[in-house]
Formats: C-alpha cells, structure tokens, sequence
C-alpha cells in the first residue's frame, strides 16, 4: 500500500471468500493507493473485485498462510515466490523468494517445505528479499544482475509489503543504509513508493557477486 511523497495514504480492501467443504476459509487482502479511506483503514468488500488504484493483493487462510500475491505492475515479468519464516533468527525475519519460469502460476507463494517437495532448488531464484518481521525493517534485497532492469525489485519489494500486512505486522520500509545499486533502485522510484525508504545515510558494500544470494529453501 503505498503513500504519497509527504504523507502517506492508502487503505486495505478485505474479502472473505465463502469456504468450500473441507476447505479452509480464505481471506483477500488488498492494498489500495488512494485516500477514498483514512490511512490504514480496513474495509470489508461485498466481492472480489480490486478497487481503482489497488497496489498489491494477498490471499491468505485463516490459519495465516499466504497462497497468492499479485501486484498491480503491467510488464513485469512472470514471478512466483517461495515464504521463508525465520522465528529463530535474531531477530526474527522472514525471505521471499521470486522465480521467473513457467512451473508454477503467477503470483503463486510455495511454503519452504511445498518448494523443497517440488525440488525448488534456491540458485534457481531471479531475486530475494528479507526483513525483520517484528519491525518492518528491510534487510536485504538482491536481484540477479541478468534479471535487473526489468521491474523485478519493485514488484518483490511491493509482494513482501502485502505478505507482512497480511500476517498483521508492522508495515514494510527501509532505512538509509544501501548499496550503490539499491540506491539507484530507490532513486528511480515513483515518489509515492519512495516515501517507505529512508533517504540514503550510508553506503553499503554490493552483493554481486552475492555467496548468499542462492537461500536454500529447505
């Protein structure tokens, strides 16, 4: 849900599907860039239909798991994603992984334990992100060099926002510590997206090459 360059705005669109015999309830969760609603606000929907202006939508089950994200950005290439909860970290964060072929639909989120059932191996990722989850606070953010320039970075950035949103935590944003690459990425951002990282404070070493890059999603 993005916001404007000096305040930010922005609600969330709510829809529970009907649950089918024997199957769990899903709930749609949909970022919306407007101010047809206070910041923050969540409005329950009679359909699923997505709002004008919509950013970003989470289908998520009751028991919080994340089955679906799609972001309103035409041209970007096809992604899926794989969710890597890390409770035990210090502190605690979480990854999610993008892959850009044809395996499985656009938009579709894997557990790490369904990606490793399906032989998802992690060179096989386009670009990764990952944020302390009790905060909000993006940690890292990496794209492939041969997969750059093609809108990738936004669009995982923009599917992470919705995923943290989703399991009811803090929202995602970033501070001034970046590479030279991420603050480009940052530089050539709408200004209503660039309100959610900080303006550059130091600079990092880059991640290319990236020995970490590869996350094994086992």
């Amino acid at each position: 849900m993005p916001a404007s360059a000096s305040e930010p705005r922005g609600w969330w669109a709510r829809y529970r599907s009907p649950a089918a015999p024997g199957s769990p309830a899903l709930v749609t969760l949909t970022g919306v860039d407007s101010d047809e609603y206070p910041f923050g606000s969540d409005v329950e929907q009679p359909d699923d239909r997505r709002p004008p202006g919509w950013a970003v939508s989470v289908t998520r089950s009751d028991a919080g798991r994340v089955h679906r994200v799609l972001v309103n950005q035409p041209g970007v290439p096809l992604l899926w994603f794989v969710e890597l909860d890390e409770p035990a970290a210090d502190p605690p964060a979480a990854t999610l992984l993008a892959f850009s072929d044809a395996r499985h639909a656009h938009g579709e989120v894997l557990t790490a334990a369904d990606a490793q059932a399906a032989g998802v191996r992690g060179d096989q990722q386009v670009a990764a992100v990952r944020w302390w989850t009790g905060s909000g606070l993006v940690h890292q953010l990496y794209v492939a060099p041969q997969h750059r320039r093609k809108g990738i970075a936004t669009a995982l950035v923009t599917a992470a926002f919705g995923v943290q949103a989703a399991h009811g935590r803090p929202l995602l944003h970033g501070d001034g510590r970046r590479t030279d690459d991420g603050e480009a990425w940052r530089a050539g951002l709408a200004a209503h997206l660039q309100h959610w990282f900080e303006p550059w404070s130091r600079r990092l070493p880059s991640m290319t090459p990236d020995p970490g890059s590869a996350r094994d999603v086992g």
